[in-house]
């Protein structure tokens, strides 16, 4: 099997050309299967109003697709993203050719400027992108959670995506939301029961000895209890659009992957006002009183 995740931006032609519509919130997935390849599209579809619509769909993505036609804000909230999160792999389809140059120029001094200029067709497109090799890290299981419901006769079940590793049936996780482990009851891809699933893959994992009510979006499950952070001690390295600019008032968000926490700033000091549970090291920081909202990363030591 060969999973790919896709964020894609403002290409509602290309997506009803190529993928059929999965699970639809504020975050709507699309789903494609060629041979051994799947396509897992995610859109932000409550973006500009949600800026964690946004974050939410970029994070788990391998390949971007990015349409551009206006120049304007939401677009620079997006390159934004695209650079802080490091998604240095894409495909930009320019709705204007006379804008190529300024396309150029804007994102030439992020990852975006890396992304290769399509102008072929939607089946085209899904060729080039199932040809390409996503690298995963193979150890250590660990899954991030975007939606969860109950389901009669089953139980609890998640929707998420395997970020490393393989989840196994039976197997025994933390969720960063509890301190006792839950188990994987039963696994499923694209609708059909399996035994395992690799890094990259879209599961829906049916799970035992959690409640719905200790769910929330962003919740991991791990091989190994991941840290909680209350506050974090380091400098906000702002985005270089950022430069010059006064960011004003003290309340920040702290995000990572699909969790956001609110937190209060102190010189070079943010308390978060409830724990989180941290995967990665280089947190986003979001702001609801700036533009852009997306400030910039800060470091969890």
């Amino acid at each position: 099997m060969n999973p790919i995740n896709i964020f894609a931006y403002n290409v509602p032609e290309v997506i009803r050309e190529i993928a059929k519509k999965g699970t639809e919130s504020d975050i709507t997935i699309y789903h494609r299967k060629d041979g051994d390849t799947v396509f897992t599209i995610l859109s932000p579809s409550r973006f500009p109003e949600k800026m964690s619509s946004l974050t939410d769909t970029i994070f788990p993505a391998d390949i971007v697709l990015l349409g551009i036609d206006e120049i304007n804000k939401d677009l620079g909230e997006v390159l934004i993203a695209l650079d802080l999160m490091k998604k240095e792999r894409g495909f930009i389809i320019l709705k204007d050719e006379n804008k190529a140059a300024l396309v150029k120029k804007i994102i030439s001094n992020t990852v975006v400027s890396k992304y290769t200029f399509f102008n072929g067709s939607p089946v085209e497109l899904a060729s080039s992108i199932g040809s390409l090799k996503i690298e995963r890290k193979e150890t250590g299981t660990s899954v991030i959670i975007d939606h969860f419901f109950k389901v009669k006769s089953v139980g609890t079940v998640a929707l998420g995506f395997v970020l490393s590793g393989t989840v196994e049936k039976h197997q025994n996780l933390y969720a960063s939301t509890l301190e006792n482990p839950v188990q994987i009851r039963s696994i499923q891809m694209q609708d059909v029961d399996v035994e395992s699933a690799p890094a990259g893959s879209r599961v829906g994992l049916a799970l035992k000895n959690i409640e719905i009510d200790d769910m929330e979006r962003g919740m991991f499950l791990t091989e190994a209890r991941l840290k909680k952070v209350e506050k974090i001690e380091s400098k906000i390295e702002f985005h270089p659009t950022l430069a010059g600019k006064n960011v004003s008032g003290n309340e920040v968000f702290i995000c990572d992957q699909m969790k956001y926490s609110r937190g209060f700033r102190s010189g070079d000091e943010i308390t978060l006002d409830r724990p989180l549970s941290v995967y990665r090291d280089t947190l986003a920081v979001c702001s609801n009183t700036s533009v852009p909202r997306i400030l910039g990363t800060v470091k969890v030591k």
